[in-house]
């Protein structure tokens, strides 16, 4: 009920009141206004209201920022505990207003921080709402090597909606702890550069090994950004990587090959993984292959096994027992891999560069010759990526000839049809290909068709709303592959899919928070049915009377969402306030409140 009390307190009035050292307007029970100015208000209101020893003082308040604002940061906010942050309405007389910026201050020294939040609160909750995480000063200056967020404690969870990440030279997401659980949906990552590094820039980013709790990217996009987007290195419960649209990238968009669990279906890849590799990254080992015969792939997996003559490791050298992670765990018969509509495309101006450089290149490199143990000079040419490279199938054999789960299928070579204003850009990404290439490489690629980074261009310029109509319903659910957000009719049905079943190997029934809470117009519900079994999920009001069946069948075992609209069974607006949702099945019953607002 603490959360149906906070969610009520929505509904209050605001309040003004100033305090000596930052400016808030404070909402009725706990919400907080944020106000933007002075510089550094964002951080001092937030680091301002803890205990001793940085403990959270309101770990359940939520903080408000007021869309097209700019929050200068001035140091960096540590939080130890929980931390809510949302914007205000998002619209003013129907016209969408920029989320609220945070963006680094220029301090008295010309220097800025280099990263804005850092969690070390073991066991936190955080959710964070439309916000627009900016890595560039109001000089256009972009940070050095910088993140987003750092997560330095155990067990944290992680929600985001609607977040943007732009500019981050290292990572949008750094992980430096174990068992983090992340739900990333609706946001963007772009233009995570790095001028003097080509593996510098990276949207999400872990240790080796970090062991992850289960981990949620659906509905994002990623557009020029140099590396590594989605990192899961270490044992994970659960990795799910659905309907998100890649847009050029430099080299390795997935550190996934010791995953344990991946999900990796109805995304779209276009002109990733662009650099390819040199024989002094693909025989010489740098990108793990072991190696395939000289190729790289975008979809990166290994197991146990021996591939031409060279032993090979998997997810076994990541055996933990301190923190729980056992060999059983770890063994091909034990893993699940996913592969699944896909769709991937190099533009052509890519393969031409490749064609023109490989027919004049004159440099040589002392590489090692891995499977032979030698070492000698070799051509510097580019090898193209693959989307899966033999070494990738070899293993999805060795997993299914182990009795693990191994599907791969409809992942196939399509171009899209994006505009010229998207395939334009391809230029600026052959420009750095061929600086990389003979190691010239010192400045960004960013695009910026306005000139400027700071403040952010808003709506967003890059339209990635391809037009090739057979991608349409290529998605194994019968939608647009990609991120949905390009498609609003086909996000909103959807979204309208009552329950759609997200992962097939649930441990326990379960019936989550709802998310987002309090709602409007919609909310999801996730819950998991750990054998086949009828069940009903069903909506109250708070007289106790039945407003909504969102389900009431007989379930497969596995995890699913269920969307609801604030309608009842008869297709009625029902009105603002506090109702329940009871999840019933033979061996599992349980309920839970939730709020909406109109």
């Amino acid at each position: 009920m603490k959360h149906l009390f906070y969610a009520l307190a929505l509904l209050g009035l605001v309040v003004i009141c100033v305090a000596p050292s930052h400016q808030v307007a404070q909402a009725a029970g706990d919400t907080l206004l944020v106000l933007a100015t002075p510089a550094g208000n964002i951080n001092n209101v937030i680091n301002g209201d803890t205990l001793a020893g940085g403990v959270r003082a309101h770990p359940d308040r939520v903080y408000k920022l007021r869309r097209g604002n700019v929050y200068q940061v001035t140091e960096p906010i540590k939080i130890n505990g929980s931390l809510h942050i949302i914007a205000n309405d998002s619209s003013s007389g129907g016209v969408p207003i920029r989320p609220p910026v945070l963006a680094p201050a220029i301090l008295l020294d010309n220097s800025s921080v280099d990263h804005f939040f850092e969690f070390i609160g073991k066991g936190a909750t955080v959710t964070m709402n439309n916000l627009y995480l900016l890595s560039v000063r109001s000089d256009q200056n972009w940070l050095g090597w910088s993140a987003g967020m750092r997560i330095q404690a155990d067990s944290i969870f992680v929600t985001l909606r609607g977040v943007i990440f732009d500019g981050w030279s290292e990572s949008g997401i750094r992980i430096y702890s174990q068992w983090t659980k992340l739900d990333v949906q609706d946001c963007i990552f772009r233009n995570h550069q790095h001028s003097s590094s080509w593996f510098g820039g990276q949207p999400f980013m872990t240790d080796a090994p970090n062991h992850l709790d289960t981990v949620k990217f659906i509905n994002n996009t990623f557009f020029c950004n140099n590396s590594y987007l989605w990192s899961i290195r270490g044992y994970d419960v659960k990795s799910i990587f659905e309907h998100n649209t890649l847009v050029y990238g430099i080299v390795n968009p997935f550190l996934t090959r010791q995953g344990s669990h991946l999900q990796i279906r109805n995304n779209l890849f276009y002109g990733m993984h662009a650099m390819g590799g040199t024989p002094e990254y693909l025989w010489g080992g740098s990108f793990l292959n072991y190696p395939d015969t000289v190729s790289s792939g975008i979809i990166q997996i290994r197991a146990q096994m021996t591939w031409n003559t060279i032993a090979t490791t998997g997810p076994e050298v990541y055996v933990d027992s301190a923190r729980g992670v056992f060999a059983n765990m770890l063994q091909p018969a034990s893993r699940s891999i996913d592969v699944e509509n896909n769709v991937y495309f190099t533009p052509s101006a890519v393969t031409s560069f490749y064609q023109s450089y490989n027919d004049t290149v004159a440099m040589y490199d002392s590489v090692d010759y891995t499977i032979s143990g030698g070492r000698g000079y070799v051509k510097r040419v580019l090898t193209p990526s693959r989307f899966i490279n033999d070494l990738g199938l070899a293993t999805l054999d060795t997993v299914a000839a182990a009795g693990g789960t191994a599907v791969y299928q409809n992942n196939n070579s399509i171009d899209p049809a994006f505009d010229a204003t998207v395939t334009g850009h391809v230029d600026k990404v052959v420009d750095y290909l061929h600086d990389i290439a003979i190691n010239a490489f010192d400045s960004t690629w960013h695009y910026k068709p306005s000139g400027v980074l700071y403040p952010p261009t808003w709506p967003l310029p890059e339209n990635l709303a391809y037009t090739n109509t057979s991608l349409m319903t290529y998605g194994k659910d019968g939608f647009p592959v990609g991120d949905l957000n390009w498609f609003p009719a086909q996000k909103a049905a959807w979204l309208l899919t009552d329950v759609k079943r997200v992962e097939s190997v649930p441990q326990e029934f379960t019936l989550s928070q709802n998310y987002p809470n309090p709602f409007n117009p919609s909310t999801s519900i996730e819950f998991s049915v750990k054998k086949a079994e009828y069940v009903k999920l069903v909506v109250y009001n708070m007289l106790g009377q039945k407003v909504r069946t969102l389900t009431d069948a007989e379930l497969a075992p596995g995890t699913y969402v269920a969307t609801w609209n604030g309608l009842d069974d008869h297709g009625y607006q029902l009105a603002s306030g506090a109702y329940y949702y009871r999840l019933e099945s033979k061996s599992f019953t349980t309920t839970r409140a939730m709020m909406l607002l109109k």
